[in-house]
């Protein structure tokens, strides 16, 4: 017997119009409400290995202590006093505990970096400086420049740094002129030349050669005290790796300051820990573990957490 086509369960009759743009605005709303969820997976992820880069970036900062009984230090490209300025950051000193022997190897530091050109930048070394490194990189970022060629002092002048995500803690040592010194604020120490301070408060500034960080000098605790922060070099055009005068912050401005004009020069408010993580930025601190500090902190307890003998109780509650 014929199937009857009219009766037919069977149809070959398409999708009007109308059905058709109901089924895309239904998975245009599926689609708008996933959406959210997976670009928070996907920072969930980036953080995480922000995170972890921090760890490996502690975790070689006390293995270089435990090798050389001081912290690494960074020299200034002139020459203090009876050491010659070579520029080399301690985020250099740490490449062999970074899985980075070959670049440190490969990196020729004799000699004076101002005025002569050697040091951190000889142009030997130029092919080395300007390569972006994953494990100071925090992927949340995307900077507008991933080479800065306006350091100051540089010679040659268009000398290229790749740009870091981590800085060390010099502490709150501030010149009192800027708009963030304040009473739990100490002096300016960053010059040595100029203000003949050896130290600052915290674990790392551009001429710490001139007196290493020992563990002995922590005693406000390990625990207690940040080494090492996040940083966004579109913010800040000193933020380079490779060269002691960049690879250090403050933590006078609040965490995730943003001025509102951008002067490259006005260093003393530029250099601020700051992330692409909504709420804070991530620290790592000197027993080795890391973790999320949020930027409505207490100033005051800011500023206790980021010196290593200041003496402080503190509290992590904002």
């Amino acid at each position: 017997m014929l199937r009857n086509e009219k009766n037919s369960l069977y149809s070959d009759r398409g999708f009007t119009l109308v059905e058709l743009l109901v089924v895309i605005t239904i998975i245009g709303i599926l689609i708008s409400l996933l959406l959210p969820a997976v670009q928070a997976a996907r920072e969930a992820a980036r953080r995480a290995q922000c995170s972890n880069n921090l760890k490996q970036i502690s975790l070689a900062i006390l293995n270089y202590e435990a090798t050389w009984k001081t912290f690494p230090i960074s020299v200034t490209h002139y020459n203090e006093g009876k050491f010659i300025g070579t520029g080399m950051s301690w985020m250099v000193g740490i490449l062999p505990y970074m899985e980075n022997q070959s670049l440190f190897d490969a990196l020729d530091m004799r000699g004076q970096a101002y005025p002569d050109g050697q040091g951190i930048m000889n142009p030997a070394n130029a092919q080395y400086i300007k390569r972006m490194l994953p494990c100071y990189t925090c992927p949340s970022d995307n900077p507008q420049k991933i080479t800065k060629n306006n350091v100051w002092l540089a010679v040659p002048t268009d000398l290229e740094f790749a740009v870091t995500n981590y800085a060390g803690v010099l502490g709150t040592n501030i010149d009192s002129s800027s708009m963030w010194a304040c009473a739990t604020c100490l002096p300016d120490c960053h010059n040595y030349t100029a203000q003949g301070k050896a130290e600052c408060s915290g674990s790392f500034w551009r001429h710490s050669i001139v007196a290493p960080v020992t563990i002995a000098s922590f005693r406000d605790g390990t625990s207690n005290t940040v080494i090492v922060g996040e940083v966004l070099p579109d913010y800040d055009d000193f933020k380079v790796w490779a060269l002691g005068n960049g690879t250090y912050s403050l933590t006078c401005p609040p965490i995730n300051y943003l001025p509102e004009t951008y002067d490259p020069w006005d260093w003393l408010n530029m250099t601020g820990f700051r992330s692409r993580h909504a709420g804070g930025a991530l620290f790592a601190w000197a027993d080795g573990h890391t973790s999320f500090v949020n930027e409505t902190i207490n100033l005051v307890t800011y500023h206790a957490l980021s010196t290593r003998a200041g003496g402080e109780t503190v509290s992590m509650d904002p």
